[in-house]
């Protein structure tokens, strides 16, 4: 059986409008000393029988962050678990100028191949205004985690509610606000199909993988395109952003910094963000046409998330649908979407390559739970 993951909706319509940089609302925060994410166990985890292997796993992922990311960043994310599906997260991006997001990414020089193509096709922001080479407007949505990251001071924008959550199999989903007892997100786990706490065997999922999958989109992946299915397509038979509503019609709304990577074809083509549900067309990630695909978008309006990968062989963390008995860790395409959108890599992204030989050699890299 196919089990959906990550299909709760991003809660992108609750973001706040916060217009960095080139409005100077916010000022460039000063580096720490490492990438840390601090998770916070909900009772359903903490009362759980199998509570100590549930959290060692979820720590286990959280450590392949902590090792992989150099960013000065505190990440707080909430865990907790969930009674269907396999694996959800919600996040509230926040909307901001694509000009000071542009500056601030090339100023952190993540990925300098993704810099380089992004330049070289529409999207640099010192010849074209500050637009965004996607929609067209000047601005961008992009998680909380992600700005820092990339060298803003924006905190924590989701606390804690229970409105609507009930309906996810969640305790908890997020709601806009601030303060210490804000998160970056929320991530709910089902446990009881996954290994831990279950034996692993044809119907039971790497928790690892699972816990990372959720982990990458609060960091930041993920598309600003609605989940949907024909019957639930908000503008008949084209899904499109979950963005500006104009009459009973959706526009294009901004893009999620992953979009700024979304190729209608492995080799190019145009940069996309929508598609036809009675025909779904395809979807790739890639840094631009002279780069070729990385992998292949779940572009398919079968309810799962669109920034997940499309499942294609090899099994990998951020695929849409979950494979059994696999539990894959982070690997080459998550680590060059995580860099294309301002992380910071140890290697540098020139050493990625020896970076997987070496999981491999440790039995981690191609043990992968899909979506």
């Amino acid at each position: 059986m196919r089990v959906i993951r990550g299909r709760l909706q991003i809660g992108k319509y609750h973001g706040a409008l916060v217009l960095w940089a080139s409005l100077g609302l916010f000022a460039v925060a000063g580096r720490a000393s490492s990438f840390i994410i601090i998770p916070t166990y909900d009772s359903t985890i903490v009362k759980d029988a199998n509570s100590a292997a549930i959290e060692n796993a979820i720590n286990l992922a959280i450590q392949q962050y902590e090792n992989l990311i150099t960013n000065t960043v505190t990440v707080k994310i909430y865990f907790e678990e969930m009674s269907g599906g396999l694996g959800a997260s919600d996040a509230i991006p926040e909307t901001g100028s694509y000009q000071g997001f542009y500056d601030h990414l090339v100023a952190n020089d993540a990925n300098p191949a993704a810099i380089a193509a992004l330049s070289a096709n529409g999207g640099d922001a010192d010849t074209n205004g500050g637009i965004n080479p996607v929609t067209g407007n000047s601005f961008i949505d992009i998680k909380t985690p992600d700005i820092r990251a990339l060298g803003f001071t924006n905190g924590p924008d989701c606390v804690l509610t229970t409105v609507g959550a009930a309906q996810y199999g969640l305790p908890y989903l997020c709601a806009s606000g601030s303060g210490s007892s804000a998160y970056d997100g929320v991530i709910g786990l089902n446990v009881g199909i996954t290994y831990p706490p279950k034996v692993a065997g044809s119907t039971t999922y790497g928790l690892i993988s699972v816990a990372e999958h959720e982990i990458d989109e609060v960091l930041g992946l993920g598309s600003a395109l609605y989940n949907c299915t024909p019957s639930s397509a908000p503008s008949g038979t084209t899904c499109k952003a979950d963005g500006v509503i104009n009459a009973n019609n959706y526009g294009y709304g901004e893009p999620m910094p992953e979009d700024l990577f979304r190729w209608s074809a492995a080799t190019g083509g145009t940069r996309t963000l929508g598609t036809n549900c009675a025909s779904p067309t395809s979807a790739y990630f890639s840094y631009g046409p002279s780069t070729g695909a990385i992998a292949q978008f779940n572009n398919a309006c079968n309810g799962a998330d669109f920034g997940d990968w499309a499942g294609n062989s090899p099994v990998r963390t951020q695929d849409a649908y979950a494979t059994p008995n696999t539990n894959a860790t982070i690997g080459y395409a998550e680590i060059s979407a995580l860099s294309a959108i301002g992380y910071n890599i140890a290697p540098e992204p020139s050493t990625w390559a020896m970076l997987l030989v070496s999981l491999v050699g440790l039995g981690i890299a191609k043990r992968r739970l899909q979506r």
